[in-house]
């Protein structure tokens, strides 16, 4: 037994398999690149933070206030009430009893706990060389933060090292800079990050033995960037993966064009009809062209075959016919001059019937033969089918009376065809034949014609009993008889409805079977209809 067909299309399959591997390998592509994406710009907000860090390690020293502080702030960050706000923050916290020395107005309140597991420990500012005070004197002990002596306000510039706030100072004053001792850093700059009030900073902790100054950015504007990446990224993604869908379609098209000239040729090739092969493009692919080539070479093989036995079986009909004929005439005559009612009469009757047998399954034979050929000799013309029908049913009544069945009919008058009335006829006659041969005893048998838009619709139902489902598809094959059928006490021998398809096909008509329930099987007969009188 075959399996069910796949209803699904390559080609759509194809495209989605294609689109699913884009997908991944564009998925995998882009959370790769996400999270370098994602380090580099970490980095460089590290390296944003080191820049001005460093900056502010420049014009700082271990006796430098809070006002100091404030005015290095607004130089680096621009943090002064003239500026607006910035991303970024200096937190200055003294280690002794960590206290906020100087904090810019946008600074975090809640984040003590992250900048005290930043502290250096003693031992670390142990290891931190002293800081002389100015003049070269000893300076505080442990070197504590200390309130300077008074500046002057062009000292103070030099401090910071932009004097006059990027002026150059006349070469008189250079001479007169005091001295600036160096801050030394205690440990390694280190980096966190924390979240305070809905917003997470990056911070940068850089240590002297007195405090530790916390530059800190926003990562709002890095969240920004890296979500309006991911945005970019997923909408090209899925314009790639849809691009991909179509190309994959466009490309199975072009690749599927000579499985789409096999299949024209196939649906258009019948056993009348082998001699039709597929044709072959230049710019077929190698594959394909050896698939149809092998196909037209099996097509030819089969059209040999099947013409040898098509005339094997034409030509053993036609000469069965003679002897047949002969054999039937002695027959006839030998019954009917033996002696009626002997065993010798009796045996030539049953010989008589055999023969008679043997020669309808010959013309059949012939008959089918005619049809697979192509040559089944038709004469069509135009003619009342309601008128036609007539003769059928005083046959059909005849037939019935002596079975003990009913026949009804339902004939709509004036119902023209274009067809060979005595093929067509035969079709009639096969199915009223079968109809009341497999009847119950007190059965129906009704016949209907009627035309229904441009078809003319012949039904015949009987009340026999029902044809079992895995009959139904087999009921037109050569030879086929159901179980129930299959006695010799019911005449036939498995061609009548075959031929009856055979006959029907030659004048353009189909044969079916409508339903097949207890009781009620219903067999339908369609063609075209040329008009009404």
């Amino acid at each position: 037994m075959s399996a069910p067909a796949n209803t699904r299309s390559f080609r759509t399959r194809l495209a989605l398999q294609t689109m699913i591997v884009a997908g991944t390998l564009v998925a995998s592509f882009g959370a790769a690149a996400w999270w370098y994406a994602s380090q580099t710009l970490e980095r460089s907000v590290d390296d944003r933070i080191i820049a001005p860090a460093q900056r502010v390690w420049n014009r700082i020293d271990p006796y430098t206030t809070d006002e100091q502080f404030k005015l290095i702030a607004d130089l680096v960050f621009g943090t002064s009430a003239e500026h607006n706000a910035t991303h970024a923050v200096l937190v200055v916290q003294e280690h002794a009893q960590g206290k906020t020395l100087f904090a810019t107005p946008n600074a975090p309140k809640d984040l003590n706990v992250y900048f005290r597991s930043c502290f250096p420990t003693q031992e670390e500012i142990g290891r931190a060389p002293p800081v002389a005070p100015p003049g070269g004197g000893p300076g505080p002990p442990g070197g504590r933060r200390r309130e300077p002596p008074p500046r002057r306000d062009s000292d103070f510039d030099d401090l910071l090292g932009t004097p006059g706030f990027g002026r150059p100072p006349p070469p008189q004053e250079r001479g007169d800079l005091p001295f600036r001792p160096q801050m030394p850093m205690v440990r390694e700059p280190t980096t966190f990050t924390a979240r305070s009030g809905g917003i997470d900073w990056r911070f940068g902790a850089f240590s002297s033995p007195t405090y530790t100054i916390f530059i800190g950015l926003s990562l709002t504007d890095f969240y920004a960037e890296i979500n309006r990446m991911a945005w970019w990224y997923v909408g090209a993604g899925a314009l790639g993966l849809v691009l991909a869908g179509f190309g994959a379609l466009w490309t199975s098209g072009q690749a599927m064009r000579p499985l789409e000239r096999v299949v024209r040729t196939a649906q258009r090739l019948t056993a009348s009809d082998l001699a039709e092969r597929i044709p072959v493009q230049r710019d077929d692919n190698r594959e394909f062209s050896q698939l149809i080539d092998v196909l037209n070479g099996m097509m030819q093989r089969l059209e040999g075959s099947f013409q040898q036995a098509v005339r094997f079986t034409a030509d053993a009909s036609h000469e069965l016919k003679t002897p047949l004929a002969i054999m039937l005439a002695d027959l006839d005559d030998a019954v009917r001059h033996a002696t009626p009612g002997s065993a010798e009469h009796e045996r030539f009757v049953s010989l008589f019937s055999e023969a008679s047998r043997l020669k309808q399954i010959t013309q059949s034979l012939l008959l089918l033969s005619q049809a697979d050929a192509g040559r089944l000799p038709t004469h069509p013309e135009s003619y009342d089918l309601s008128l036609d029908l007539e003769r059928l049913i005083e046959d059909g009544e005849i037939l019935c009376e002596q079975a003990g069945l009913t026949l009804e009919h339902h004939i709509e008058p004036g119902i023209m065809t274009h067809a060979d009335r005595a093929l067509l006829q035969q079709v009639f006659q096969n199915l009223l034949s079968n109809a009341i041969k497999y009847n119950r005893p007190q059965g129906r048998v009704t016949l209907q014609l009627s035309k229904q838009d441009t078809q003319i619709v012949f039904t015949v139902t009987n009340t026999g009993p029902a044809i079992p489902v895995e009959n139904q598809q087999r009921l037109f094959e050569r030879f086929f008889r159901g179980d129930k059928a299959h006695t010799r006490q019911t005449d036939g021998f498995g061609l009548g409805l075959n031929i009856a398809t055979e006959l029907a096909r030659a004048n353009g008509a189909e044969l079916q079977l409508v339903s097949s329930k207890e009781d009620e099987t219903v067999f339908e007969v369609r063609m075209a209809a040329t008009g009404v009188v």
